[in-house]
């Protein structure tokens, strides 16, 4: 059997690092609020907004938002609850890291504290330290060796790879009209925007992945009443649309990133606000492949790459159904009719992978809004959290192994009961579990050539090159007589710290001795 090779494209790992980062700021109780007397308890997120790459570094944009639920300082000592966010930016050192690759970036809550301001008894003060972990990989195609001649004495295995079929971007225009809540004031001011997208859905079709997702707009506003009190409220808009990724197909995995470009609400009049929104949708196809690869050859000399990728394990999905029954906050009146129910937020709070299962715990905020059983008819909103476990079954998953969690609500009601609220949720959780591998495979035999052959290369030639195992600039430079600046500038983008065996580049010769 003579020399085989197979051409693969993976997302190679590129680098990848840990950091902790301390945000501090102040949060205040908004206006129409009462003063505050005791915290009951607190909530913190943190999510990323903007990642930009620079050489060797990632520069991370994001915002933590605290949740505060309070005893009012007042007789009735009722319960009031409260957000602030806190913009927040940091880096994390990437070496190999070049801005056109890609990033992905996660961040935790590690701790918080928060402490009554000296000088306001209205603002907090408040201390968070976030871990933050990036990681930056780049679409590289390998041509490996998959079977060399029979009188060698090889070495096989078998590697699992996500093999890159095809990317595709795209760019949606979300926009919609829409009324303040029934419970608010009309608006006068917008004060403040903050925009989220999640992607709720992704599907392949021939050649397009079609995306749903959803928009989630937290608008503060100043009330167009006499106190000109301050208010905020969510709206969610949902959208649909498609990106071209050519030879996609419907039984392959696709991964889409979004981002939200920019951002703008008006107040109109009637409907009250309109928003625009501009996104950003990224696309990766996949698909999972068997490939049996030459991984030493005895006697010969090979040319290696080292491939550090993700391996799927494997993924799947559950569903789970929440029932939980609230009493109506001690402040509101008990309700007769429930006008609308919506998710404000859903968050997993801890993920666990043990043997072929992985368990998740998570919690969704849930608004209510309601006509009141009092003789005024008037309309309330009161917000409640349901907690939900489940766990999803992947053969092959084991403790350690990275994983990736996403929940949807593909259902959710609430009815009143007496003075009480009964909610039903269907949650679909879906899990992906992934492992780190770092294998080095061999790409080719090498041919030594003749000790006695000399290279030719004419002063002021320019040639082109291809890498082979162990070269470095400065060794080439010395060989052709030139320097590593001038082949560098021959090479617009050439990463010096990271050459790849069969990568082909341009190096002017220089004159001898």
């Amino acid at each position: 059997m003579a020399n085989a090779k197979q051409r693969i494209t993976v997302n190679q790992v590129v680098s990848e690092d840990t950091r902790q980062v301390v945000v501090r700021g102040t949060i205040t109780v908004p206006d129409p609020k009462p003063d505050l007397e005791q915290i009951i308890s607190t909530e913190k997120t943190a999510s990323i907004k903007d990642t930009r790459l620079l050489p060797d570094k990632a520069v991370i944009e994001g915002m933590l938002t605290v949740q505060v639920v309070y005893v009012a300082f007042e007789p009735s000592q009722s319960v009031h609850h409260f957000h602030g966010q806190i913009p927040f930016t940091g880096f994390v050192d990437l070496p190999g890291a070049l801005p056109d690759m890609d990033v992905e970036v996660d961040v935790l809550v590690e701790d918080i504290k928060i402490t009554p301001s000296a000088r306001d008894p209205r603002k907090f003060d408040v201390t968070a330290v976030l871990q933050v972990s990036a990681k930056v990989t780049e679409a590289r195609e390998v041509e490996v060796l998959t079977a060399v001649d029979d009188n060698m004495q090889a070495e096989y295995d078998t590697i699992h790879i996500n093999d890159v079929v095809g990317r595709g971007t795209s760019q949606v225009i979300v926009s919609e009209e829409f009324e303040e809540p029934m419970e608010k004031p009309e608006p006068e001011k917008i004060l403040d925007v903050d925009s989220t997208v999640t992607i709720t859905e992704a599907r392949i079709v021939a050649n397009k992945v079609i995306v749903d997702g959803e928009l989630t707009l937290q608008i503060m506003y100043v009330g167009a009443v006499p106190e000109q009190s301050v208010h905020d409220m969510h709206h969610t808009i949902k959208f649909t649309d498609f990106i071209e990724v050519d030879g996609a197909e419907p039984e392959m995995d696709v991964n889409v990133k979004a981002m939200v470009e920019n951002c703008d609400v008006e107040i109109k009049g009637d409907p009250f606000f309109e928003a625009t929104c501009v996104l950003k949708l990224d696309a990766m196809v996949t698909e999972p492949r068997e490939v049996r690869v030459v991984t030493n050859c005895a006697g010969a000399t090979m040319e290696t790459v080292e491939l550090n990728v993700e391996q799927l394990i494997g993924e799947d999905s559950s569903q789970v159904v929440v029932r939980e029954t609230f009493e109506t906050p001690q402040a509101k009146p008990c309700p007769e009719k429930i006008v609308n129910v919506s998710v404000e937020e859903i968050e997993v709070t801890d993920v666990k992978v043990i043997q072929n299962k992985v368990i998740i715990r998570g919690q969704v905020d849930v608004k209510i809004v309601y006509v009141s059983a009092e003789k005024d008819q008037a309309v309330h909103a009161m917000h409640q959290q349901l907690n939900f476990r489940t766990f999803v079954e992947i053969r092959g998953a084991t403790n350690g192994m990275d994983v990736d969690v996403k929940p949807v609500v593909e259902y959710i009601n609430a009815e009143p009961d007496n003075c009480d609220v009964n909610v039903e949720a269907v949650i679909k959780v879906r899990a992906r579990v992934t492992e780190a591998m770092r294998r080095e495979v061999c790409v080719d035999v090498v041919t030594e050539p003749d000790e006695d052959e000399d290279e030719v290369c004419t002063p002021g030639e320019i040639i082109n090159y291809t890498i082979k195992s162990g070269d470095t600039l400065f060794e080439l430079a010395q060989r052709y007589s030139t320097t590593v600046n001038r082949i560098l500038q021959l090479n617009p983008g050439l990463n010096p710290n990271n050459l790849q065996v069969g990568q082909v580049i341009r190096i002017q010769c220089g004159a001898k001795g």
